[in-house]
């Protein structure tokens, strides 16, 4: 077995860096630890995940989900309607809660939800 002590970062390509590093500040309040022309690190407390500018691709399925409680949940739909953020699926059961699917400016599918 390999054994690992964390995680260092989740890598998300986007098509417009910039854009991308706004996005993740005003939404989820991630911070840029460093910046070059074609990337970037942003961290959230102890999370981090690095912004590679490529090609845009077609995304299929989430690249990051995030989970919270009801409340934030209900709070959070209403901040992405207020920043005309695009909603692709949602909010919508699941067998043990509710989700909702959004895009950054690179369209990679980010996906909110809690449990009950």
């Amino acid at each position: 077995m390999i054994i690992v002590e964390g995680i260092g970062h989740v890598n998300i390509p986007v098509s417009q860096l910039e854009a991308s590093i706004e996005f993740y500040r005003e939404i989820f309040d991630f911070e840029v630890e460093t910046k070059k022309d074609s990337e970037a690190i942003l961290s959230l407390d102890s999370f981090k995940i690095r912004l590679v500018k490529t090609a845009p691709k077609d995304q299929s399925m989430p690249v990051i989900s995030f989970v919270m409680d009801v409340d934030d949940f209900t709070e959070a739909i209403s901040e992405l309607e207020e920043k005309n953020v695009k909603i692709v699926k949602g909010p919508e059961g699941t067998d043990n809660g509710e989700s909702l699917t959004f895009t950054d400016p690179s369209q990679n599918l980010i996906e909110i939800y809690y449990e009950n």
